[in-house]
């Protein structure tokens, strides 16, 4: 059993919610000596235990932390990644991503987190990195081209052009043996004339990422792999977009 504490701004609701369908997470009060934390506060990284930081950005203070990676935990992500591992997509070409949201989106996370997937799914870091990007009046940009040596690209692009309503996202990959997408624009279109509400899955990475997290924790398994690969992807995002993209 792992005993978590819960020290969250916003969303601590949903994440407790998530606990109580995992057996061997117990939540527990900051007070009550718990093994491990999921905060989105930087500032309480530094209380020793593992801790798993949920949207924020990582202060210098990183010991035993673990970056939270919602993209990597996403079911859509987790179906593809499985079907990558199991050879039914032969080797992988071409990763292609679409992250479009409204325009209060910042969108330093969401590409970090993206770009972290992609080298999730190649197993490796670029050999070329390029990117290009604009703002204007608030509405901002951005491509990352990744190419990778065994020959197979990522493309990423972000806007927060969209007017009020839903965002959209899509991931698609192509290998050498067949192709898989995640794409819910097509299931969408069934929602518009019949008046019902398409179901809310953004916050269904939460699960599967607790679990992960808790197992790592129980077995002791050394924290910095995560904190190296959440570091690599801040470093291609900020050699590929971040020079243009804060203005």
């Amino acid at each position: 059993m792992t005993r978590l504490a819960l020290q969250l701004s916003n969303q601590e609701q949903d994440f407790l919610s998530a606990a109580s369908w995992i057996h061997d997470i117990k939540v527990v009060d900051s007070n009550e000596n718990p093994d491990a934390i999921v905060t989105d506060d930087s500032s309480l990284a530094s209380s020793g235990k593992p801790t798993l930081l949920y949207n924020s950005l990582l202060s210098d203070n990183t010991n035993n932390i673990v970056p939270a990676f919602p993209k990597r935990f996403s079911p859509e992500s987790i179906a593809l990644k499985q079907s990558l591992d199991a050879g039914e997509l032969g080797q992988l070409g071409l990763l292609r991503m679409h992250l479009w949201n409204q325009k209060e989106t910042d969108g330093l996370q969401e590409m970090v987190h993206a770009i972290d997937l992609a080298l999730c799914f190649f197993s490796n870091t670029p050999e070329h990195i390029h990117g290009t990007a604009s703002i204007e009046n608030g509405v901002k940009c951005l491509l990352v081209h990744l190419g990778f040596k065994c020959g197979g690209m990522a493309l990423i692009d972000f806007t927060n052009s969209l007017p009020d309503g839903d965002n959209y996202e899509s991931l698609s990959l192509i290998g050498s043996k067949g192709a898989a997408y995640a794409d819910d624009h097509r299931n969408r279109n069934l929602f518009f004339n019949g008046g019902a509400q398409c179901p809310d899955t953004k916050l269904s990475f939460i699960k599967p990422m607790l679990i992960n997290f808790a197992n790592k924790v129980r077995k002791n398994v050394e924290l910095d792999n995560d904190l190296q690969s959440y570091n690599d992807a801040f470093k291609i995002f900020s050699e590929a977009g971040k020079k243009y993209y804060f203005k």
